[in-house]
């Protein structure tokens, strides 16, 4: 009877080494194909996140079941979606570029359709928060955040949780943004403010 238990153990021990040497490996595969810039390694990413979306070099996606991309839509150089139970989706002919950041460990961020962020855009769904008495370590606020159709942010923008950017909306660069933001209109500034209502129609 031991020496069966013996065996039933080793087969198990044997068992996890072969799935962290695969899980080792395929990490591996994935990290050479994430910085590798020829184009069969493009079609391979678009493989690996199981979409059309065009996935550029160094993106790192954390989550590949909770995310969701629309026809011609791009993800650009080096950013960075943090979605490990949270939710990303970005809509048709939408991208982000270079060096963007998003934040959705909880909750969710959608992108409408023609929504172009710009180059450094944090977009926070999930943070540390602070309350009277308490640690702001100890403290974390998820609140879930809707980017509209036909929308341009500027490089280097903050998104802050909760916010709800309408259609037809252009955000300065540099601008820190919370809340609800008014349907074609030009917002700057930190916080943003609106400068302008009509641009598009």
């Amino acid at each position: 009877m031991l020496h069966k238990f013996t065996m039933l153990n080793a087969i198990k021990q044997s068992e996890k080494i072969f799935i962290y040497f695969l899980d080792f490996f395929c990490s591996y595969f994935e990290n050479i194909m994430r910085g590798n810039r020829s184009i069969l390694a493009a079609l391979l990413r678009k493989k690996i996140y199981r979409t059309e979306c065009f996935i550029d070099t160094d993106v790192i996606i954390t989550n590949k079941y909770n995310f969701n991309a629309g026809s011609q839509s791009s993800i650009y150089h080096s950013c960075y979606i943090l979605n490990e139970k949270g939710f990303f989706s970005i809509g048709n002919n939408s991208h982000l570029a270079a060096f963007c950041y998003v934040n959705v460990l909880q909750g969710s961020v959608s992108l409408g359709d023609d929504v172009a962020i710009g180059p450094g855009t944090k977009i926070i769904a999930y943070s540390n928060h602070y309350n009277f008495g308490k640690k702001v370590t100890a403290e974390k606020k998820t609140k879930d955040i809707v980017i509209k159709n036909n929308v341009f942010i500027g490089a280097n923008c903050t998104i802050l949780p909760g916010t709800i950017i309408n259609e037809n909306v252009i955000i300065g660069a540099g601008a820190v943004v919370k809340g609800e933001l008014e349907e074609n209109s030009i917002y700057v500034g930190i916080p943003c403010k609106k400068i302008r209502s009509g641009w598009y129609e």
